[in-house]
């Protein structure tokens, strides 16, 4: 009782948390803090959405969670190094310590857009094909919302001035294939938690976009 009383605050207060650092970067004294500490508010607030969501719980979620972070770090370092997955982009220093050119909150952050995405397909039907779908078209809308904000914040840059159509893509692809595993091999990902802190991040962008 007590940790679903907990949760219901949580899944409150997330809004409240991004809508805050949203505002935060419209204030020329704020705007250093909140980009030095970026990184560390999606370490931290994705930890507390893995614990709370329950998901901990099961050793096949925790074995799969890694899984995807691993193929989505090295997808993101082939990205950065070839060019030929996203397109030709590189990362900025905002995002915190990098591996080859890819910081590592990066996989970790993969993970929770195609989770929320993925429980938002759930909602209206529980088949894989259609969940599937639904995640990797929400994927793309959340990395269109996220682009011009990103690029500007200096997250990331592209190599031409335009976003190539090749990113969004490979988001579709790899965000329906992610998505498809889950389901297939019946991890269990259902948690409002997670649908919540993809609204929260969304909502973050959109916020940003008019910055």
């Amino acid at each position: 009782m007590e940790k679903q009383k907990a949760l219901k605050y949580f899944n409150f207060i997330i809004y409240i948390f991004f809508a805050a650092g949203a505002a935060g970067h419209f204030i020329a004294e704020s705007k250093p803090v909140m980009l030095y500490m970026t990184p560390y508010v999606l370490a931290i607030t994705g930890s507390l959405v893995l614990y709370l969501s329950g998901s901990l719980k099961s050793s096949r979620f925790i074995l799969f969670f890694l899984l995807s972070y691993s193929v989505t770090l090295i997808l993101e370092i082939t990205g950065v190094k070839t060019g030929i997955i996203f397109g030709d982009y590189s990362y900025g220093d905002v995002l915190g310590f990098k591996v080859a050119g890819v910081p590592l909150i990066i996989g970790f952050n993969w993970i929770f857009v195609i989770l929320g995405a993925l429980n938002i397909g759930i909602i209206f039907n529980r088949k894989i094909l259609f969940v599937s779908l639904s995640a990797a078209v929400l994927s793309v809308i959340f990395d269109f919302l996220l682009e011009p904000p990103a690029i500007s914040l200096k997250y990331w840059r592209w190599q031409n001035i335009s976003v190539p159509y090749q990113n969004y893509a490979a988001w579709f692809i790899i965000s329906f294939i992610f998505a498809f595993c889950f389901q297939y091999f019946k991890i269990n990902t259902y948690s409002k938690t997670f649908i919540h802190y993809f609204i929260a991040q969304l909502m973050f962008f959109i916020i940003l976009n008019f910055y």
